[in-house]
């Protein structure tokens, strides 16, 4: 395993490594290339609403806490 990329992906806010893990499950996944694309289309069209100011993240360990 390459350190140098984990350690940079660790760096990285927790809702982009979120969508870095979505990415690279999906990357090796079994289902056919097309549904693939259209699942890294759609992270990525996520990631890019969040950016905007169009959509919100949920904080994950708030949604657990509260419970």
């Amino acid at each position: 395993m390459n350190k140098t990329l984990l350690e940079k992906a660790l760096e990285m806010p927790p809702n982009e490594r979120v969508v870095f893990a979505e990415l690279i499950l999906a990357s090796i996944d079994y289902e056919k290339d097309e549904i693939l694309q259209e699942w890294i289309v759609e992270v990525k069209n996520r990631m890019a609403a969040v950016k905007k100011g169009k959509a919100k993240l949920l904080d994950f360990e708030g949604l657990y806490n509260e419970g």
